[in-house]
């Protein structure tokens, strides 16, 4: 189709769509922004994707995010998921001195206990025990465990708002349930994920990631971020204040208007 140019923006975005689908669906979220526990194999997908669709991409400002999407997936499979500060949970049977919480340190080691010290340099979320386990056989003749990535979210507007410290495999039900619920006040319709003061999950995303039951990682919750639920007269205060101040003008205009032109001496 010629003139408005309709036509080929929308067969762009079905092309790009069609290529990027088999690595969004998967991870349930966007090119750029997939789960933390997407697999090695998803991202790799995901670079290709993003790739492919900004050849087809209609504009440079589309074809620059999604290179910049592709760049950012490139980096965090050569660098892994784990940066200086972070904190793992480690539970290994039978064994009570590497049973701890451990942090990643500035060189992106994990010192285990007396025990190890392995470089997390390149390591994902999705292959960090079956990783540990193979370091740790190194030293140990057998080795059950799990590890757990620990993050550091703040609930505001809560009835016990404050920081919690959550495995990444637990339910954003769970943590508001720690956090005292929903407040009676609570407008739980209108609570948004924020990140550095941006919104990151508008009110329908963060709405579903709860109804769905998603976990921290599932919604790519990193430390710091937050979960920010406003009280419910503070959410509807513009359009009961918008009524009422228009109904109150409108009243005042018409006494002023009408009843000053008829009023006399």
């Amino acid at each position: 189709m010629n003139g408005s140019g309709t036509w080929p923006n929308a067969r762009w975005l079905f092309a790009a769509l069609l290529v990027a689908w088999p690595a969004l669906a998967p991870a349930q979220a966007s090119i750029g922004e997939l789960r933390r526990q997407a697999t090695r194999a998803e991202l790799e997908q995901a670079v290709k994707a993003a790739e492919a669709a900004s050849l087809r991409a209609p504009d440079e400002k589309t074809r620059a995010r999604l290179r910049a999407d592709a760049v950012a997936l490139r980096s965090r499979l050569a660098n892994g998921d784990f940066a200086p500060g972070d904190r793992i949970l480690l539970m290994v049977e039978g064994d009570s001195v590497l049973s701890d919480t451990f942090t990643v340190r500035s060189d992106r080691k994990l010192p285990l206990a007396d025990v190890a010290e392995v470089s997390l340099q390149g390591v994902l979320d999705s292959e960090l025990e079956p990783f540990l386990t193979q370091e740790l056989l190194k030293y140990l003749k057998r080795v059950t465990l799990t590890a757990t990535p620990l993050v550091r979210i703040s609930l505001l507007g809560f009835p016990t708002s404050n920081f919690y410290t959550v495995p990444v495999d637990r339910s954003i039900t769970d943590v508001i349930v720690a956090a005292g619920g929903w407040g009676p006040t609570a407008a739980h319709d209108k609570a948004v994920v924020r990140r550095a003061g941006t919104v990151i999950m508008d009110a329908k995303a963060t709405a579903e990631a709860v109804r769905l039951g998603k976990t921290v990682g599932d919604m790519s919750l990193r430390d710091g971020d937050e979960l920010f639920v406003p009280d419910r007269s503070a959410a509807g205060f513009n359009w009961q204040t918008a009524v009422t101040v228009v109904s109150t003008i409108t009243g005042l205009f018409f006494v002023l208007r009408y009843g000053l032109n008829r009023g006399g001496p």
